[in-house]
């Protein structure tokens, strides 16, 4: 963290927001609130702590997320109920709190487009905001991932049939006794990357994996391992929240177009009953965001950087 961000997070704990970490899984996933297509659940929340320094408060029915990111910059995120008759008074909180930490803004980050005018009607606040396409997420509809039929899906499908039904690839589900290798085949990920540049983006994707995997309880999280030639060749850990959404919050291959096939075969064999799939967002990769873009027609759940100063 540079001065700023550690002036802002040693003042924050001062006011009883405490460490998104291991021991806060179960308070952040219990947490009652209306995540529908929303990025930031607990599993991000608690994996990504250690990478971005995540703090969190519950005020008033809203889950409060402060993240230092790596690059230096500091933001809050809402995870927000359904109501929103508080917005107000959790925006005055949030602004005074910015104040006294010595920040001459409020900014909340990752407000979904949905969200806007509710914003835009406080009462007191300039509003300045901007679009962050490398936060927008991407959502499929669970039969688009399973078509691969027409013109459309030639590419995911030569992708999908390079491993479908060959004799040397095989796939089992995701246990607390074999998600170690999970990390295996992160490390042989990870030695082919640009380190620095990859955690630039938003940390570490080992480190978060490790977390991941104290925290895996097959009760919430479950997921895929691929192999070729008996092999672990990729993983994939998804999070089944209900009939109507399910969050990928962890997919890496080890050897090229691996990865669309595992979404295929985990949509075909646990996903097909839920009727859309949050994938995440891109981090401005370009590599990811063609690979996202490629695996199906999508809906491109926007979000906006908002920052809020006193009018007058």
């Amino acid at each position: 963290m540079n001065a700023i961000q550690h002036r802002v997070h040693t003042y924050l704990l001062k006011t009883g927001f405490v460490p998104a970490d291991k021991e806060s899984h179960a308070t952040l996933w219990n947490f009652n609130a209306d995540n529908l297509l929303y990025e930031m659940t607990a599993c991000l929340t608690v994996t990504w702590s250690g990478e971005q320094n995540i703090l969190y408060r519950i005020m008033d029915g809203f889950l409060c997320i402060a993240n230092f990111h790596p690059e230096g910059e500091f933001s809050f995120f809402l995870n927000r109920p359904a109501a929103t008759h508080n917005l107000q008074h959790i925006v005055d909180i949030l602004y005074d709190i910015s104040l006294k930490a010595g920040l001459k803004a409020l900014p909340i980050w990752d407000i979904e487009e949905r969200f806007l005018d509710d914003y835009r009607q406080l009462k007191g606040y300039a509003m300045e905001y901007g679009y962050n396409d490398t936060m927008s997420e991407y959502v499929y509809k669970t039969e688009e991932l399973l078509d691969l039929k027409g013109e459309t899906h030639y590419y995911k499908r030569k992708r999908i049939k390079m491993f479908l039904d060959k004799p040397n690839v095989s796939v089992e589900s995701i246990t607390k006794d074999n998600i170690n290798l999970c990390l295996d085949i992160e490390k042989q990920w990870c030695s082919l990357q640009d380190c620095d540049l990859c955690g630039s983006f938003a940390g570490c994707s080992k480190k978060t994996l490790e977390i991941m995997i104290d925290i895996f309880d097959d009760f919430i999280y479950h997921g895929v391992i691929g192999y070729v030639d008996g092999i672990p060749a990729g993983y994939l850990i998804f999070e089944k929240v209900n009939k109507e959404i399910a969050y990928v919050h962890f997919v890496k291959a080890a050897i090229p177009n691996f990865s669309a096939f595992l979404y295929y075969i985990a949509v075909q064999r646990y996903l097909h009953d839920v009727k859309k799939i949050n994938n995440g967002a891109d981090l401005g990769k370009n590599g990811l965001r063609l690979f996202k873009k490629q695996l199906g027609a999508h809906e491109l759940i926007k979000k906006y950087l908002c920052t809020f100063t006193k009018e007058g």
